[in-house]
């Protein structure tokens, strides 16, 4: 029995069923966790979405509720006979959710379609051929055949368009648009949905993206940029942590740039997350920070100083790109 099946066998049986994502949740685990709940729900399962951070405010429209968060990870881990973690199995993406099996009652079962598979899960499900984990998702509720119904379909496709810039990405593929037109079939908006997702932000985003963008550096004879914002620069502009969503994706807007990072000062930490134009693979970089993620979408947090994380990566990625000269 492959993995793929353990898990669909797993789920079939168990009743109460816990489903997570990733911490710095974006749409395609938001949209993926979800749906899941919900479709779980109307299968006659008792099932909670737990996200180990702040949901971003644009995505506040996919759960059902306000998922449970890091502080109830305990008591539901051992309320849950199954555990399901989605878009991830790292173990350094779930902000120190500890699934030992003296802390965990149930099982823990992954489905991701990212490179860098973890160790967190007893069955793990991995297909980096996969556009989003979103398509996963709809492939394993139709083997289940649970029911899908207007607000999951619309969570399975948030999932997917979010994760294939709106199927602009080279993820892109006839399994991805196949899968949209089930959705769209099933009364899917991808109007709306972009609508919610983009044309919906406070004047205090479009300034942060300002002050990103004025802050770019071009390293590499202009084939890398480097944007950073700092934690004053939120509070100067009254900015929120989640309104960095896809800033990272400007500087690829310059000709020129082949690889763009953003890091971001917040709480103590840095999150730093990577785009990928073509050659360079950012998931390969992340993991030597702790990170991982896909070739031309990656990311990584870390607690040393942000110019210190800033010039090691500046390093690392000079070094990858081909005949590149810092």
């Amino acid at each position: 029995m492959n993995d793929y099946d353990q898990i669909v066998r797993r789920l079939g049986e168990s009743q109460k069923i816990l489903f997570v994502t990733h911490a710095r949740p974006d749409g395609d685990g938001i949209g993926s966790g979800s749906a899941f709940t919900m479709a779980a729900r109307a299968a006659g399962k008792e099932a909670r979405f737990l996200v180990p951070d702040s949901v971003p405010d644009i995505y506040a429209f996919l759960p059902p509720e306000e998922p449970a968060g890091p502080q109830d990870f305990a008591k539901l881990s051992k309320w849950a006979q199954l555990i399901v973690v989605l878009d991830t199995s790292v173990s350094g993406q779930l902000n120190g959710l500890d699934f030992s099996p003296s802390d965990v009652k149930g099982i823990t079962v992954a489905i991701d379609h990212h490179s860098t598979p973890g160790d967190i899960a007893s069955a793990l499900w991995v297909d980096s051929s996969a556009g989003a984990a979103g398509v996963m998702v709809v492939e394993i509720i139709q083997t289940l055949g649970w029911p899908v119904d207007a607000k999951v379909a619309q969570a399975l496709a948030t999932a997917i368009l979010s994760d294939t810039g709106w199927l602009r990405f080279s993820n892109t593929d006839a399994r991805v648009l196949q899968t949209m037109a089930k959705l769209v079939s099933l009364g899917v908006r991808p109007d709306q949905i972009y609508r919610k997702l983009y044309q919906n932000d406070r004047p205090n985003r479009i300034r942060l993206g300002g002050r990103a963008m004025s802050g770019l550096e071009l390293f590499c004879d202009s084939r890398l940029g480097v944007m950073t914002l700092l934690r004053r620069d939120f509070e100067e502009l009254e900015a929120r942590p989640d309104e960095t969503e896809n800033l990272v994706n400007e500087a690829l807007r310059i000709r020129s740039v082949e690889v763009a990072v953003l890091l971001v000062q917040q709480d103590g930490e840095i999150r730093v997350s990577l785009r990928s134009r073509d050659d360079v693979d950012v998931a390969q970089v992340a993991r030597r920070f702790g990170g991982g993620g896909h070739a031309k979408a990656a990311g990584f947090r870390s607690n040393e100083d942000i110019m210190q994380v800033k010039n090691l990566l500046v390093k690392a990625l000079t070094e990858e790109i081909a005949g590149c000269k810092r």
